[in-house]
């Protein structure tokens, strides 16, 4: 009985403590890695049969990752369409060698660390580097796989390449292969413990592509990534500077949302900036993507603000019409008391607790009066005729609302018409009065604050100057 390929079972591990090594292109990889994508057939074709005419050929690719002997794609006997059965094993039975079994977790991740630095592919790689590097001037002391001790003396580690920039230390670090995260941050807090530069090439720049462990530095190196290639050698060695091709990204505003645009260039390393992170990574760049990133969300949060502004002038200034209205035509009689009332319901709907009457309140109405007054440059809400006429009335019976008043003149540059028609030097003294009243807190004169949100919600454009003190302002009357 024939039977299709069908779609391809996940395999399992029959002996999960065996991984290999890809010796071209140092690459460890555990057995979902080695079987990678495809249907039934193209695993058994590409990955089982394929494997063994390799090694028929003398051609030996893949490898344990601890005894380097060769490794081959076998399965259990079970039917094939109920369990998963492929297993990695040593080509020929090896009786010393348990693959990682009772290995640490250090001293795998150290193995497959080394192992990635034995590929043919990483080999050309950190040639390509090195050659890049001696085209440049600006380098010198340029090493492939030496240590660079620790300041301590005791520790060190093995950069694929490192050199001297401008009297500065460079590691040159190659990323191949699938590197844990503690690797690579137990390397980037190396290099920044002994103020070196850091920078990290890629196997390609498809950022969309990224593995975790490119990730994991490529959001680290504030969204850059580098490359070196043939190309970009015979670069370097033609224009004499150390020449690298690199991919970003770049924020940009669309719509009201900041995207990430996918960026692809090359660059010399004389055009990088290096530092160290927040997080405390040192790091390699030719775009500031932080800096850039926080233009534009500082942008966008100014932006959200006057949305946000804007939609409350579209709800508060209706509001500001309407007791505006309501103080300037105020009659007494039984239609101001409706059109109050009205007044009441919609401030209280704003979180404005505003007194029963208008007129007979506990203060409300002569800061009002004041406020509304300086702002028309003429009394209102009462039959007066002239603004000193007011102030006069205020001091008499409203010495409470005498900073309001005098705030409001200020603002709206009233003193002129206010001593254009009454007596200046009486006035004068009495402004005196009630300055001195302010600084010897005399309770007569001391100002009704109750109402402060209010008056700042009603005129906006002097909301500062509402909320200062008697002595602020005394004190700017005097410069």
């Amino acid at each position: 009985m024939s039977v299709d390929s069908g779609p391809r079972k996940v395999a399992l591990a029959h002996e999960p403590q065996y991984g290999v090594l890809d010796l071209a292109e140092g690459r460890s990889l555990d057995l979902y890695e080695f079987v990678g994508e495809g249907d039934y057939a193209e695993l058994v074709e590409r990955r089982r049969v394929a494997l063994e005419h390799e090694l028929l050929d003398g051609r030996v690719r893949y490898v344990c990752e601890q005894c380097r002997k060769a490794m081959v794609l076998r399965s259990i006997p079970a039917n094939k369409n109920t369990e998963n059965r492929f297993y990695l094993k040593h080509r020929f039975k090896s009786e010393d060698c348990g693959g990682t079994r009772g290995l640490s977790h250090d001293a795998i991740c150290a193995m497959r660390y080394g192992n990635t630095k034995e590929g043919a592919t990483h080999k050309l790689y950190k040639s390509i580097i090195a050659s890049s590097i001696a085209a440049d001037p600006a380098f010198r002391n340029t090493d492939v796989e030496s240590h660079w001790v620790d300041a301590d003396g005791v520790r060190w580690r093995q950069p694929d390449v490192q050199a001297e920039c401008n009297g500065v230390r460079v590691a040159l670090e190659v990323q191949l292969s699938t590197t844990f995260l503690h690797v690579i941050a137990q390397r980037q807090s190396f290099y920044r413990r002994n103020l070196g530069r850091l920078i990290w090439f890629f196997r390609d720049l498809d950022i969309a592509e990224f593995r975790q462990a490119e990730d994991d530095i490529f959001y680290s190196n504030n969204r850059n990534a580098f490359h070196v290639s043939p190309a970009t050698l015979e670069r370097s060695q033609r224009e004499g500077r150390f020449a690298m091709d690199c991919a970003w990204h770049e924020p940009r505003m669309v719509d009201g949302a900041i995207v990430d645009a996918r960026m692809q260039g090359t660059v010399y390393f004389d055009q990088l900036q290096f530092d160290v992170s927040a997080i405390g990574a040192p790091r390699a760049y030719y775009f500031d993507y932080d800096r850039a990133r926080a233009a534009l969300d500082d942008q966008l949060r100014r932006q959200v603000q006057e949305d946000q502004r804007k939609a409350r002038e579209a709800v508060d200034a209706p509001l500001r019409l309407l007791m505006e209205s309501m103080v300037l035509g105020y009659v007494d009689g039984p239609d101001s008391v409706k059109s109050w009332d009205n007044v009441r319901e919609q401030f209280g709907r704003r979180g404005f607790d505003l007194p029963d009457n208008f007129y007979y309140n506990d203060g409300l109405f002569p800061i009002l009066q004041a406020a509304y007054s300086a702002k028309e440059g003429r009394p209102v809400a009462c039959r007066q005729t002239h603004l000193i006429q007011l102030a006069n009335t205020l001091f008499n019976s409203y010495k409470r609302s005498l900073l309001v008043f005098s705030m409001m003149m200020r603002h709206y540059d009233r003193a002129e018409l206010l001593l254009s028609r009454g007596n200046k030097e009486e006035w004068l003294k009495k402004v005196g009065k009630y300055h001195a009243g302010w600084l010897d807190g005399d309770p007569q004169f001391a100002p009704d604050r109750r109402y402060d949100d209010l008056l700042a919600f009603l005129f906006p454009e002097a909301a500062d100057e509402l909320r200062m003190r008697p002595t602020e302002l005394i004190s700017k009357r005097r410069r």
